[in-house]
């Protein structure tokens, strides 16, 4: 898969800001939204310009950052140096569960994805949102798997704190 451009990465990291700075309704009606979007959304496609074409992708991706955002949150979930992979890692994600999001193709690949978003949720982790954009667009699957193994190769084993 080509590289993400920059489009990717400056709609993602903008489109958190916005669920940032929207209320807590609005983020409520984004995390809930359905093919119909919401209007915290619509204002991302219009003033980032987003094409019609990709509108269902941003759509997911929207609603995923929403699930991250906390209601009472005033800063953005985006952090460059949390990587979406030691995210899932630290949170306990299972190998099974990733293996089986990285197979999974079209929906099913959504869906698996959403329910990792919504499991990591509760703990409010900041993460890098451009990881989240490429998965969303198919973009890099690798890259989750990658940071997900480097950041279990690092987690201090339980033998070490126990000695």
């Amino acid at each position: 898969m080509p590289e993400p451009s920059d489009d990717l990465a400056r709609c993602a990291v903008a489109i958190a800001a916005a669920l940032a700075a929207a209320d807590s309704g609005e983020r409520a009606a984004a995390r809930r939204m359905d093919e119909g979007g919401a209007p915290v959304f619509w204002r991302q496609v219009a003033r980032l310009k987003l094409p019609r074409w990709q509108e269902a992708g941003w759509l997911r991706f929207t609603r995923m950052v929403a699930i991250l955002t906390p209601a009472s949150a005033r800063q953005t979930v985006h952090d460059s140096n949390q990587s979406l992979g030691a995210v899932l890692a630290a949170a306990g994600v299972s190998e099974h569960r990733l293996a089986r999001l990285l197979a999974a193709r079209g929906a099913a690949r959504d869906a698996a994805l959403e329910r990792a978003i919504r499991m990591v949720a509760s703990a409010g982790p900041k993460l890098n949102v451009v990881d989240l954009a490429r998965l969303v667009f198919g973009c890099d699957r690798n890259r989750l798997a990658r940071t997900y193994y480097e950041r279990l190769d690092h987690a201090p084993s339980e033998k070490s704190e126990d000695a």
